[in-house]
């Protein structure tokens, strides 16, 4: 049984590489590092490190354009270690956290 995951998808209406900057932008000031990134297939892997009270979460991030020319973004939140059971919660967080800061560079218009 896996509890270490919660995921979201967001709209904007701004262009995907103006979306994929904006992520990468999010990751630097949210302090992540990159695990992988495909710029051909608009895919990131962010990461956060192991400390006292967590094994570490990856930060799936997929975008995407929607047949009305917005933008499309998948965030997932994943716990290195699937059991934790507090680790929903956490992963909610991260994602929330991601959006909040993504939304500073995108700005509703």
């Amino acid at each position: 049984m896996s509890w270490g995951r919660f995921e979201q998808n967001y709209v904007y209406n701004y262009d995907i590489n103006a979306c994929l900057d904006a992520v990468m932008r999010t990751g630097a000031q949210l302090k992540l590092n990159v695990k992988a990134a495909d710029r051909n297939a608009y895919r990131v892997i962010f990461s956060n490190g192991i400390s006292l009270t967590t094994w570490g979460e990856k930060i799936h991030i997929a975008l995407g354009v929607l047949p009305d020319g917005r933008t499309g973004i998948n965030i997932a939140s994943v716990s290195n270690l699937g059991t934790e059971i507090t680790a929903k919660s956490r992963n909610q967080k991260n994602v929330y956290k991601f959006i909040e800061t993504l939304n500073t560079f995108l700005p509703q218009r």
